[in-house]
Parts: structure tokens; sequence; C-alpha cells
């Protein structure tokens, strides 16, 4: 810890609970979890902040980790496994009847998060998110992001019929119970995870989805790119596929509770690990028999050059005998 003082939470039952997924958010993660804890404890109501790091190779968990306070639970796991198991994972070790996810990259003012608690309170709304499109928004977004989004949110709703305007920003309000019917259906683990989200609570009925003005600053990193947006694409695809061609989201998952989940994502990931080893061991069991022919080829051409060194001494040696052989005759 530095010199900055958390505020202290009663630690009673949450009515909030803030997952933030971070990965490689080290230079500034430490500073974004403070600014979200001040405006937390600003609400008046107990609350509690669950970060996930997502398979961080870089300091990103040691600068959580001094955040040291009961309300503020850190948990990380090797595998960089993608934002959306990040968010489930993250919900799963949660206890709010209110759970909000943003994004750990500080990008979304977290203000907002009271506001949007408000608004759902006084819409009684199922789920509440930040919107791009809406006209008290604040954005600032390169042009070609800009692009990208609009073409995707417009094959979004000729897909889905979606009634909202945009999908994909990281700050979103949802009620307990939302989450507990819709996550056991959940399958994309990765950029379209929001969307599922979306898709599926809308098609169970959760269709008081309100959108709310956001703030973002200028993105200070990005994992968007040509292989990130053809992923995106085919999840998009799945996810239309599993709702409209073999109807899995209509398929009854509710033997599934959040408990359950947070078991099915910790075997997961132990079959991650047990995977690598597995990899890791094949690797070895090929590479044994190459590593046994270099070796016994290493070991013969020892041998030859010892053989050769050998042979031209003992044929340095015959010479040298010769020449003295001669001139021992030449002397008598």
């Amino acid at each position: 810890m530095t010199g900055d003082v958390l505020p202290k939470v009663p630690s009673v039952a949450p009515t909030l609970s803030v997952i933030v997924p971070t990965y490689r958010n080290g230079p500034y993660i430490y500073s974004n979890l403070l600014a979200l804890d001040r405006v937390l404890s600003s609400i008046g109501e107990p609350y509690e902040i669950v970060v996930v790091s997502d398979g961080n190779d870089d300091n990103t968990h040691d600068e959580m980790r001094r955040l040291d306070a009961p309300h503020i639970h850190v948990y990380h796991y090797v595998r960089n496994m993608g934002k959306g198991f990040a968010l489930r994972y993250g919900v799963t070790r949660s206890r709010g009847q209110v759970v909000t996810f943003i994004d750990g990259d500080g990008d979304i003012d977290p203000q907002q998060i009271p506001v949007y608690l408000r608004i759902m309170r006084e819409s009684r709304a199922d789920v509440v998110i930040g919107s791009k499109r809406h006209p008290d928004s604040n954005v600032i977004y390169p042009p070609l992001r800009w692009l990208y989004s609009a073409v995707y949110q417009a094959l979004l709703r000729i897909l889905f019929r979606l009634q909202v305007r945009d999908t994909q920003v990281g700050l979103k309000l949802f009620r307990r119970e939302v989450l507990a019917a819709v996550l056991p259906r959940i399958v994309v683990k990765r950029y379209a995870f929001d969307l599922e989200l979306l898709v599926v609570a809308s098609h169970l009925g959760f269709s008081r989805i309100v959108e709310a003005p956001v703030r973002i600053g200028q993105r200070l990193s990005s994992t968007i790119n040509r292989q990130a947006i053809a992923s995106i694409l085919i999840e998009t695809a799945a996810i239309f596929y599993r709702k409209n061609v073999i109807r899995y989201y209509d398929r009854p998952h509710g033997f599934v509770t959040l408990d359950g989940l947070a078991i099915v994502a910790d075997r997961e990931l132990s079959e991650m690990v047990d995977e690598r080893k597995i990899v890791h061991n094949v690797v070895r069991w090929l590479v044994a028999p190459v590593e046994r022919v270099l070796r016994n080829l290493a070991a013969l051409r020892t041998l030859a050059y010892r053989d050769c060194v050998a042979d031209v001494t003992d044929a340095d040696q015959g010479v040298d005998d010769g020449e003295q052989e001669w001139r021992a005759s030449g002397s008598r």
C-alpha cells in the first residue's frame, strides 16, 4: 500500500457488486481501482469490487494486490481466457443483487455507475447498458472504430432485432436474477460475450434493457485487430446459429446455478492447465527421439574425429620411423 486510504465499507452483504476484468493494465490498474472505489463509496450502500486478472503476464496482478481491503476481492489465473470468461468468473464469486461490469483500462468514467443504478431503479430495468449512440454520450473514438462499430451494430439489428443501438460498451448493470438465468446458457468467452448476454436476456423475456449515456476517454490500449474482428464475426454467427437453428437457448439449463458455474469455471481452468501439461509432455515425447539421434550423431562425429586424429598420428609416426631408418642406413 501507498499513502492512499481506502474508505471503510460495512462487512454486510453488498447491494452492488462491480466486476472488473483486466488484462495487461499494469501501469494504471491501481489508480483506476482507487478512482472506482472512491466513486462507489459515495453511493452510501454496501458494495464489493471483484477484480479478475485474466492471465496477465505483466505487473497487473501485483498492482491489484496493493488494494488490500476486505471489500476488494482479487482473483488471478495464469491462462488468458478472454474477457467473457473473466466476467463470468467474477460474477460467480460476487454477492450483490445488482452486478456491474466495467473495464479495467480506465477509459470509461466510473462516475456513471451511481447514475446507472438510479436509472435501473427508477425505470425498473432488467439491464442498463452504456451506449455510444445515446444523444448525451461523450465519446472520444477513432473514426475507423466508429465505422467498425456502426457496421457491426447494423448487422446485429438485422440478425437479432435487438432494441438497442450499442452492445459493446464495457459498462453494464444487471439484476442478479437476470445473470442467474442467462449465464448458464452463455457459450462465448471472448469478444462477443456482451452480445450473447443481451441476446439471451432478451430471448428469455428480460426485455427491459435501457440504454444510458456514457463517457469514454482516449483509449490507452486496444485488442481490436483483424484477427479480433474475424473472431467477433465468427462468434456472432455462432450465436445466431444457436438461437435460430438449433434453439440452444430454449433448452432447460435451470440445474446450473451461479455456484455451479463457479465450479465449471474452475474445472475449465484446471483442464486448461492439464491440457498445457499434456501438450508439453507430447512435445517432449516427440522431441526426445530427435534429441537421442542428434546426441548419437554428435557422439559418432566425436569418435570419427578421434579415429581420424589417431590415423594421422600413426601416419606421422610411421613417416618419422621411416625417416630415421633411412638416415641410419645412409650413415652406414
